[in-house]
């Protein structure tokens, strides 16, 4: 299931929420607030992967990535 992160309009918090579909939007609550004021917003995606290396490498294939 595709995960989706909404923002709050009511307190600005945002979270996400697994859907089972991109065309069925489900009715939400927001944690902090209750509120129902929830809009879909476009976030980053992360491709997962095993590290090979725990010597603070990171997934860079250099070892000198300015985000490990």
């Amino acid at each position: 299931m595709p995960l989706f992160e909404f923002e709050c309009k009511d307190c600005g918090k945002r979270v996400e929420f697994l859907e089972k579909s991109t065309k069925t939007q489900s009715k939400h609550k927001c944690p902090e607030c209750g509120g129902k004021n929830l809009v879909k917003v476009i976030s980053g995606f992360s491709v997962g992967g095993k590290n090979k290396s725990s010597s603070g490498g990171g997934s860079c294939p250099s070892g000198t990535c300015p985000f490990s």
